[in-house]
């Protein structure tokens, strides 16, 4: 499925499968825009440094985004790619253009000044590199937001989809300068995601939102940092629920409030809603998450982290056909992320495209292979998952976890004689499901219980078949009822392995 053609991106005409046909209900608003034969579909390459410090890369890397996000605005233009964009190592428009599926692809360079900022910009055709319009902008420090809101406009009009008169493109200012650019270097620092990364931008962050407390951005994304940073923890890893729940205290409240500071102050802001999306379902607020990731694709339909974030949470509920639609949507946008990629493969595992899951994810070794050995492990190929487990950093474990889990999937399938007497194996503990002990699966999910914290993605894998003897359980009864489906299900529908039974009792094939 090309970009052109991807549905959420381009209206809902010409979808026939159904849950497309819910996705576009969703997103009402989104399905009701400017048929794709009429709008761009654009794509903003990092602008260069042209300072010649490398101290200015986070500046450069910041406008590329701030000129990304200020032409998202524009309701004639699609603007892909903003993640994917960084991974580029080429500078040749038709080659860029062809990597990322794009029709017109924006460039040029950026210097921070003493007193002054100046910024260099054109609009190319990606077919044939023809340049479509170029210019020079430059202003004072003050005035930078100015200058996008310029700059967002002149590629508007150069695409014949100027944009709206008395329609601001950049809502969210600062008068603060220096707290802009420290949003601007949190922003890079936080662009690899990890536990390191999302220290440092919220060290940053920190500072932002206290220099200027009205400043939307920064909130929404200290928000999205903090609502992510349990997740990177080895203590989630490696189910220790007491180590974890120190972090959930630190970060989660505080990114709850931040979401929701962020979305007074701009509720036109699709990251601010994307930040209170994973702020309520870290907290297991099912109702309240799909709620705003709603609200956040509503406004605009490409935003990536809401993509990600809301096509897991459908996916831990049980709507896999859902999950997939939205992933294939992500894909297209942000073709060259990983951990996009990885969670895709994830769901078209789900979805019972095993093969196809396998070859996305063997690129990914030896960094992702926690996904790899799950498919895998579930396709019977026991000696191959134990490897990729050995393949994983041991640091991102207590000491000893891997090799145990390696060594529980290469006793696969025969059932182990003592299952209780297995080793704890943390957010590896599919392994168990392949020895023949399948409530210790729940182990994990019970850790993150009582750590105070949900990340769904490892939740999707109870609607994979080899689950069927977990899903079984009266075990899992109450781990899903703790994690908030249930109460989920029963106020906006089941999916199709579960159904309610007399009183409050429900029933999982």
């Amino acid at each position: 499925m090309g970009i052109v053609s991807s549905p959420l991106m381009r209206g809902c005409s010409g979808v026939a499968a159904a849950s497309m046909l819910a996705l576009c209900a969703a997103f009402s608003s989104a399905c009701a825009q400017t048929p794709a034969s009429a709008r761009p579909i654009v794509a903003v390459l990092p602008l260069e440094n042209d300072s010649g410090d490398a101290a200015q890369n986070f500046f450069a890397e910041g406008m590329t985004d701030e000129i990304a996000s200020a032409l998202t605005g524009v309701a004639g233009i699609d603007v892909v790619a903003r993640s994917s964009s960084f991974q580029l190592k080429t500078r040749d428009i038709k080659a860029a253009g062809a990597a990322l599926k794009v029709g017109y692809v924006v460039q040029g360079a950026a210097r921070l000044a003493a007193d002054r900022v100046r910024l260099a910009v054109s609009v190319a055709q990606a077919r044939d590199g023809a340049q479509l319009w170029s210019k020079e902008f430059e202003a004072p420090r003050a005035g930078i937001f100015d200058l996008e809101e310029e700059i967002a406009r002149g590629i508007a009009a150069a695409l014949r989809a100027p944009a709206e008169s008395g329609h601001a493109l950049v809502r969210s200012r600062t008068g603060d300068f220096e707290a802009y650019l420290d949003f601007l270097r949190a922003k890079a620092a936080a662009r690899p995601r990890g536990a390191g990364p999302l220290a440092a931008a919220a060290v940053l962050l920190e500072k932002v939102v206290s220099r200027a407390p009205d400043f939307a951005p920064a909130a929404a994304l200290l928000a999205y940092d903090y609502a992510l940073t349990p997740l990177f923890a080895p203590s989630l890893r490696g189910g220790m629920p007491e180590e974890e729940r120190k972090i959930v205290e630190r970060t989660v409240p505080r990114s709850d409030a931040l979401a929701h500071r962020a979305a007074t102050l701009d509720p036109k802001s699709a990251e601010a809603f994307v930040a209170l999306g994973y702020a309520n379902m870290v907290q297991r607020r099912m109702l309240a998450a799909e709620d705003a990731f709603k609200q956040a694709l509503a406004l605009n339909p490409n935003q990536a982290d809401g993509l990600h974030g809301y096509s897991q949470l459908v996916a831990a509920l049980g709507r896999i056909k859902e999950s997939l639609a939205m992933r294939e949507h992500l894909q297209e946008g942000e073709p060259f992320i990983t951990n996009y990629t990885a969670d895709t493969a994830e769901i078209y595992w789900l979805d019972g495209a095993t093969e196809k899951a396998i070859a996305m994810l063997q690129p990914f070794r030896p960094g992702r292979t926690l996904e790899l050995a799950l498919v895998q492990a579930a396709a019977g190929r026991y000696p191959e998952a134990a490897a990729a487990i050995r393949e994983m950093p041991a640091s991102n474990y207590p000491a000893g976890m891997t090799e145990a889990a390696a060594k529980i999937l290469e006793s696969a399938p025969a059932k182990s004689a003592a299952p209780d007497a297995l080793p704890r194996i943390g957010n590896l503990s599919f392994a168990y499901m392949h020895v023949g002990a399948p409530e210790r699966v729940l182990e994990f999910y019970e850790d993150e219980i009582r750590a105070g914290y949900f990340q769904p993605i490892s939740t999707t894998w109870f609607w994979h078949p080899t689950y069927a003897a977990v899903r079984k359980t009266a075990r899992f009864k109450n781990v899903v009822r703790d994690l908030g489906l249930v109460e989920y299900w029963s106020a906006r529908g089941w999916p199709a392995q579960c159904r309610p039974m007399a009183g409050n009792d429900f029933a999982c094939e």
